[in-house]
């Protein structure tokens, strides 16, 4: 890809997480570049066809991280305490308006969850067994219905109503995952009281 193809992919994606899709014209991008709209429309033809690779990109950097956080960590328990201490990572500073407005993309919502379904939830189920076999977390939880679990939150989160009152995007993410994580590391059992 040439430098100003990636430039005008970097200040569509940037734009797009801030301040949201429908609210980023194409006239903002070619300003950020800075190139002419035209630039834009040879590259991406569309508003759509940038959001795409966009995502495209999106789902790039987030498997990137996410086969990062894989390989470092010794075990399963390590794996999941990287994920749950460095979430910002994975949360790509995405705003409520970006959430909000993709959900009006059912393409990109699809093309999301297929990456999901294809290569996130098998590995996830995968590192929750592992863990259950060294004793790292719960066994009375099925890894499946644990994936299933978080991928109903997942998609029931991105729904822009569900958030009135509760706060940001990433405050609400982040205490969802302490919710998570705390609810199926392995913990000793309690002193029984005599």
């Amino acid at each position: 890809m040439n430098a100003k193809k990636e430039a005008v992919l970097e200040a569509g994606k940037r734009l797009f997480l801030e301040h949201g899709i429908l609210q980023t014209s194409m006239e903002q991008i070619a300003e950020a570049v800075p190139v002419s709209k035209m630039t834009i429309y040879n590259y991406y033809q569309s508003k759509e066809g940038l959001l795409d690779h966009v995502v495209d990109r999106m789902i790039e950097e987030l498997m990137s991280i996410y086969r990062d956080v894989m390989e470092q960590a010794r075990d399963p328990l390590e794996a999941l305490t990287i994920f749950y201490r460095d979430q910002e990572k994975f949360s790509v500073h995405v705003s409520q308006k970006f959430v909000t407005d993709l959900a009006k993309f059912p393409e990109q919502m699809e093309k999301l969850m297929q990456f999901n379904q294809k290569y996130v939830v098998p590995d996830f189920e995968l590192l929750i067994f592992k863990g259950q076999q060294l004793g790292q977390i719960r066994k009375d939880i099925s890894p499946q219905v644990l994936v299933a679990f978080m991928t109903f939150i997942k998609e029931f989160t991105a729904r822009s109503e569900w958030y009135n009152g509760l706060g940001s995007i990433n405050a609400v993410s982040e205490q969802l995952m302490t919710i998570m994580y705390y609810g199926i590391i392995q913990k000793d059992d309690p002193p029984h009281p005599t």
